[in-house]
């Protein structure tokens, strides 16, 4: 009896399906913003390429969402920003200026609790403060502390588009100019500010309304509305370069992965982010094509012939 028990369990696993053995699909997500579902969907199509069976979880909320979600096991690897990990998740006051030293803090931190760091991205999209490229050319302004110069010698005409946070912050505005050598309220007058929301703070400059303006420094709309960004020489604003954020159990059953997804971050600098945003933000395109398209491009995935 024993004996017919024993070949009927093996005949039971010969009979199986070797995908029944296969490992669960790795997770992957995004939040809802166009750079950050790009770049899910450049990891989705990287890891199909090289064999890693995928489930699509991309565009799945905001930074909290997404944070919970990986923390808890519901997804297995998303793209996260330097500075919102320093600041936002570990609660970090110190503004750490240095890229490099940034991103060995928070993969010490997370590390911690078992969520990897993979390669970042060379781009930053952090806060950036833009003009027409027009007037930029006209007054010789390439860098934050020429502009600092500029509104130094002409005291209350320098003009400014900004969202309410970036004007209240503490890492903000007020603090640039200070940073800047610049004194809020008399280099720039407090009714030469306009706050408004993030786009339209872009399309103020754009059309003239304001000489200067916030905006982040990878917007799409920054090359349509033929924006230039203003060069942050002395490094004031926090570092926000991306990176894979990965469970470590998952790492562990794919070890592969940290090789593949550390491909993507070498050749994704902010010039290549900004376009990319714009192909979906002003062209139209779908962020699935702009990452395939991108990841030939850049010859991390080859199409395979019939």
């Amino acid at each position: 009896m024993k004996k017919l028990i024993l070949l009927l369990v093996a005949l039971t696993f010969i009979a199986l399906p070797l995908s029944a053995f296969a490992k669960a699909p790795v997770k992957v997500a995004s939040k809802g913003f166009t750079e950050q579902i790009i770049l899910g969907k450049i990891m989705v199509n990287l890891l199909k390429d090289r064999g890693i069976p995928v489930e699509d979880r991309t565009s799945l909320g905001g930074t909290n969402v997404n944070r919970e979600a990986l923390e808890q096991g519901q997804i297995d690897v998303y793209m996260e920003y330097t500075g919102t990990a320093w600041l936002s998740f570990f609660k970090k006051k110190e503004v750490v200026r240095d890229a490099g030293k940034l991103y060995a803090k928070v993969k010490a931190e997370d590390e911690k609790i078992g969520l990897i760091w993979l390669a970042p991205a060379k781009f930053n999209n952090t806060y950036a403060i833009i003009m027409k490229a027009s007037t930029a050319d006209q007054l010789g302004i390439t860098t934050l502390s020429q502009w600092a110069a500029w509104t130094k010698n002409n005291p209350g005409k320098m003009s400014v588009s900004t969202n309410a946070e970036f004007y209240s912050r503490v890492d903000g505005f007020k603090g640039m100019m200070k940073y800047y050598g610049l004194e809020f309220g008399k280099d720039i007058p407090d009714a030469k500010v306009m706050k408004m929301e993030t786009p339209l703070a872009k399309k103020t400059v754009r059309d003239g309304q304001a000489m200067c303006g916030m905006a982040f420094a990878t917007d799409g709309e920054i090359k349509d509305y033929n924006l230039t960004v203003l060069d942050d020489d002395k490094s004031y604003f926090p570092i926000y370069n991306p990176a894979p954020v990965i469970r470590a159990e998952v790492l562990k059953a794919y070890p592969e992965i940290k090789f593949i997804l550390s491909e993507i971050g070498s050749s994704l600098d902010t010039a290549t982010m900004t376009r990319l945003n714009y192909r979906v933000n002003v062209n139209g395109e779908k962020p699935e094509a702009v990452a395939k398209s991108w990841l030939a491009g850049v010859g991390l995935i080859i199409k395979k012939s019939k």
